[in-house]
C-alpha cells in the first residue's frame, strides 16, 4: 500500500523554514530569498504527482531548492558578485553572537568552494542527509559525492585555519 501525497499547503508549512535556511547556507542574498523559496514550491507543485510519498520530503525538496538555486546562478550577469558578504537572514530567533559570528566564518569558508563541493557539505554536514541522499538530489553517483565532500572538508578545514591565524594575529598585533 502506497503512502498519501503530502498536500503543498503541508509541505510548505512544515518545509519553508527548511528551504529557506538551506538557500542560505547555499549563498543566497536576502534579496533573493523570497523568490527562489517561491519557485522551489512551484516547482514542487508542478511535480507533486513524482514525489514518493514513502520517502521523507524534505531531500526532495532540497533537491529542488539546489536546482532553483543552481538555474538562478547561471542567469547572473558576469558583474553580479554571488559571493557578497551576507547578514544572517535565516529564519528563527536566533540571539547568541558567537553563533551568529560563528554561522558568518562558516559561509565565508563555504563561499570560495566551487557549487558541487558547497551544495554537497551543506546538504550532509548541514542539513543531516545521508551521502546516498546527497547523491539523490545531486543525481550524483556515491563516489563523486563521497569525494565532493572529502574535498569539501579539506577545503573548509583550511579556510577555518586560515581565519583563526588571522584572528591570532590580530590579536597579537592590539
Amino acid at each position: 500500500m502506497s503512502a498519501a501525497l503530502p498536500s503543498l499547503d503541508a509541505l510548505y508549512r512544515a518545509e519553508l523554514k527548511a528551504v529557506y535556511a538551506f538557500l542560505w547556507r547555499l549563498g543566497a542574498r536576502e534579496s533573493e530569498m523570497e523568490d527562489l523559496a517561491h519557485d522551489v514550491f512551484v516547482t514542487a507543485a508542478r511535480r507533486l504527482s513524482t514525489f514518493d510519498a514513502s520517502r521523507p520530503a524534505r531531500p526532495w525538496l532540497l533537491g529542488i531548492a539546489f536546482r532553483v538555486f543552481s538555474d538562478a546562478r547561471k542567469k547572473l550577469r558576469p558583474t553580479e558578485d554571488v559571493s557578497e558578504a551576507q547578514e544572517d537572514t535565516r529564519p528563527g530567533p536566533d540571539d547568541s553572537v558567537a553563533r551568529r559570528q560563528a554561522q558568518r566564518i562558516l559561509m565565508r569558508a563555504l563561499a570560495p568552494l566551487p557549487e558541487e563541493r558547497r551544495v554537497a557539505f551543506v546538504l550532509h554536514e548541514l542539513e543531516g542527509l545521508s551521502v546516498n541522499e546527497v547523491s539523490e538530489v545531486m543525481e550524483a553517483p556515491a563516489p563523486t559525492t563521497y569525494s565532493r565532500l572529502k574535498l569539501a572538508r579539506e577545503e573548509v578545514a583550511q579556510a577555518l585555519q586560515r581565519f583563526h591565524l588571522e584572528e591570532t594575529r590580530k590579536g597579537g598585533a592590539r
